[in-house]
């Protein structure tokens, strides 16, 4: 099936927010390195791979829809299927910058999870049969959504006070989202410290409790590791602050010592000589 004839006619409708859109059966496919993108989420991208700046060329010539996919291995210069995880994301290019080594600048936005089914061309770059990835919302996980909702906010409120890589901001957008499956892709792409894998793991979770509850925990521990670290911290600065009180303190005597004539050679001397007769067990005169 060439680029030009997506099938759309057997599309699925996606819809995002208030927005859907047509999800072809067949996407191009953009491989990413230690990247996860998240649905609803904008975010910076380069692009240097042959077959992915063709791929982003002509996607952005004819307008369409790509999918995005992390490697499991960020190496694999070559991606198959095998290499790529099974949930990604239907993505928009809004703006492409090329730069004069022929590389690629991107600001894309995530817009729903997506599911690779399958691998149909690998040239000129990958192409491949898939389809949506639906969140699970059930009726009975409203009340426990509700009570993990409270405390990722909460948890999240305190990550941001004590983690010097991410803005206040942050924590103002996270308490303006309503919706539990949305807050949690939000806060889960805001971490910058957590790794490739455990964010595809988030990602990777359709059931919104069972995703709100792995972020919970992720949470709790980010900000028990951020916590320590800060008490690590205070008590290295105390330290410090406390050598450099008594070396002050050393040197002010000194000076004292000096103004008096208590610091001058010639006591010096006679201290070393007083301790050298004390060591020798030698009677005074």
């Amino acid at each position: 099936m060439s680029d030009q004839d997506e099938p759309l006619g057997t599309s699925d409708e996606v819809s995002v927010g208030e927005r859907s859109f047509e999800l072809p059966e067949e996407l191009p496919i953009l491989p990413l390195r230690d990247t996860v993108l998240f649905p609803n989420s904008f975010m910076p991208l380069a692009v240097a791979r042959e077959s992915s700046v063709r791929l982003i060329d002509e996607a952005i010539a004819d307008r369409r829809l790509i999918g995005v996919f992390t490697q499991r291995d960020a190496s694999v210069e070559e991606p198959d299927q095998a290499d790529l995880y099974p949930v990604g994301t239907v993505t928009h290019i809004h703006k492409m910058f090329k730069l004069p080594d022929g590389s690629l600048r991107l600001i894309v936005q995530g817009l729903s999870r997506l599911r690779l089914d399958r691998i149909v061309s690998s040239r000129p770059y990958l192409r491949a049969a898939v389809s949506a990835a639906a969140e699970v919302l059930l009726d009975d996980d409203r009340l426990e959504i509700d009570a993990l909702q409270r405390n990722i906010k909460s948890n999240f409120q305190q990550v941001v006070s004590l983690s010097p890589l991410l803005s206040d901001d942050l924590q103002t957008l996270a308490t303006n989202i309503a919706e539990p499956g949305r807050l949690a892709d939000f806060i889960a792409s805001s971490l910058t410290t957590i790794s490739t894998p455990v964010k595809q793991e988030v990602l990777d979770t359709l059931n919104v409790r069972e995703r709100m509850d792995k972020l919970n925990r992720i949470l709790i521990k980010e900000f028990e590791v951020l916590e320590l670290g800060s008490k690590i911290q205070s008590q290295v600065q105390s330290e410090v602050g406390k050598n450099q009180r008594e070396y002050f303190l050393r040197e002010q005597l000194k000076a004292i010592q000096k103004e008096l004539g208590e610091g001058d050679d010639q006591t010096k001397e006679i201290e070393e000589l007083r301790d050298k007769i004390e060591a020798a067990g030698m009677p005074e005169a």
